[in-house]
């Protein structure tokens, strides 16, 4: 689990940050609709509800194997803790979550 600040995340979030935890693809099912994707960069693919647009998962094309999920979308996201921070060279200023928690950063700006 982790805070996600980079730019590419707070446009598909609509948010400031988005907060994403990632598992392996073949864990991962659907219990009704299958979600739409779009594109959200040149290296990267999102899906969101069919009905309702939240956004729901991300997936890198570089690592096939693993998504990863938005957790606010989850019923009991209380145990689901970040762990870190990353796009950290581009979080907004007054952003307070998760300050002392490590930092990492990305190259990539979209």
């Amino acid at each position: 689990m982790h805070y996600c600040h980079c730019d590419m995340c707070r446009r598909a979030t609509g948010s400031a940050f988005a907060v994403l935890g990632w598992a392996p693809v073949d864990g991962l099912s659907w219990l009704t609709t299958e979600p739409a994707y779009r594109r959200s960069s040149p290296i990267a693919r999102r899906s969101f509800c069919r009905s309702c647009g939240t956004p729901l998962t991300l997936a890198y094309d570089a690592n096939p194997h693993e998504v990863a999920m938005h957790i606010g979308t989850f019923d009991d996201p209380s145990e689901l803790e970040p762990r870190h921070n990353y796009g950290s060279s581009q979080r907004l200023g007054w952003i307070r979550c998760g300050i002392d928690l490590p930092h990492h950063d990305t190259e990539e700006r979209w």
